[in-house]
């Protein structure tokens, strides 16, 4: 809004600049007229003078006026850049700060977890270790069984085999009664 002001009093002040100097051109007489009143008489070169300075005052102040407008606008969208940046900045800090919530949340998940885990493996590395104790031990046992065989094969009473002597008998029975 005030951008506009500005481009309106310099609208204004030009209007008033330019009748100037068309009046005081047609005059000829080294006159500064407005609206049809004479306002001074310096001369002609003063007032050639002074009418180049009333044109580029116009001139000034459209540049004055356009630059405070452009200057606003600047800083209207360097306003509104600043705030899509800083709500970029919340939406990356909060997305942030979630993340970490749910990275916190899954630590202690992981880290109870971990804790079932370790029982876990505790409990089979103390299973394992009776199974190599057992093992070890039976082991041992069976080499002092393979020891103590190989001694008591040594006290063994041999018999005669069960079955070649039934064979022998039942065949000296068929001998002695054909009949039968």
């Amino acid at each position: 809004m005030a951008g506009i002001i500005a481009i309106v009093l310099a609208t204004v002040w030009t209007a008033f600049v330019v009748e100037t100097i068309i009046e005081s051109a047609r005059a000829y007489g080294g006159s500064l007229i407005f609206l049809g009143r004479t306002m001074l008489m310096p001369g002609i070169r003063p007032g050639i003078l002074i009418l180049c300075g009333l044109a580029a005052s116009a001139g000034l102040a459209w540049t004055a006026a356009l630059a405070y407008e452009r200057g606003r606008r600047l800083e209207r969208r360097m306003a509104a850049e600043l705030d899509a940046r800083y709500q970029q900045m919340t939406a990356e800090a909060a997305g942030d700060v979630a993340r970490a919530g749910l990275l916190s949340w899954r630590v202690a998940e992981l880290r109870t977890s971990m804790d079932g885990l370790l029982e876990r493996r505790d409990i089979i590395l103390a299973e394992m270790e009776l199974a190599r104790r057992r093992t070890s031990e039976l082991r041992a046992l069976s080499q002092d069984y393979k020891r103590s065989l190989t001694e008591l094969q040594d006290r063994l009473i041999r018999l005669p085999e069960i079955e070649d002597e039934l064979a022998r008998r039942r065949s000296q029975r068929e001998a002695a009664d054909p009949a039968g």
